[in-house]
């Protein structure tokens, strides 16, 4: 038998973390062993031959256009350059460079700009067993740096026999012996 002084915010935390996350627990939202995360929401445009955009840069500024006209306009007025219709040019041989691409047209009037897709993808801010203080994390005390954030619940891992699992249920098993003192009491 170990007997353990609790402060109230880590009785708060383990009497929350039993009533959300015993087993049926609503907040377990679809697996048993949830672990919440804010996740940060970031994209990335990547060079792609079947790209829905440009990608365009000066070499201190980067910027992405939707097609091929809108960035050879950009890239007009930044170099105050004049490069002709590509329409003029497409299919020609110019500085033994045949143009039957943009992408060619572009490398040929030494254009930085390049095809490509924009890709999404999440990196992990913040981590919580208790979905209401990865919400609280998110819109209210960190809302200024979570603009682009979402909260996303992963599993511990199907048939998990490690070590996360074990301290889950430790806490589980603190949480609900506090609950039923308290109703003794």
């Amino acid at each position: 038998m170990i007997n353990i002084e609790f402060n109230e915010q880590e009785k708060k935390f383990l009497k929350e973390f039993y009533e959300k996350q015993h087993d049926g627990a609503k907040d377990n939202v679809g697996t048993m062993t949830p672990i919440h995360v804010v996740e940060r929401i970031l994209k990335k445009y990547v060079e792609s031959e079947e790209g829905y955009a440009w990608l365009w840069t000066d070499d201190y500024e980067w910027k992405t256009f939707d097609n091929f006209d809108e960035m050879l306009n950009h890239a007009r007025k930044a170099t105050k350059k004049e490069y002709p219709p590509y329409e003029e040019v497409e299919y020609e041989e110019v500085d033994d460079i045949w143009i039957d691409s943009e992408k060619a047209y572009c490398k040929v009037y030494g254009i930085k700009a390049y095809p490509c897709k924009m890709v999404q993808y999440t990196e992990p801010v913040a981590f919580f067993f208790i979905l209401d203080e990865a919400k609280r994390y998110k819109n209210e005390y960190q809302s200024h740096n979570c603009r682009d954030c979402r909260i996303y619940t992963y599993s511990m891992g199907y048939s998990n026999r490690g070590d996360l699992p074990v301290f889950r249920e430790l806490l589980l098993k603190m949480g609900k012996r506090l609950i039923e003192g308290e109703k003794s009491d």
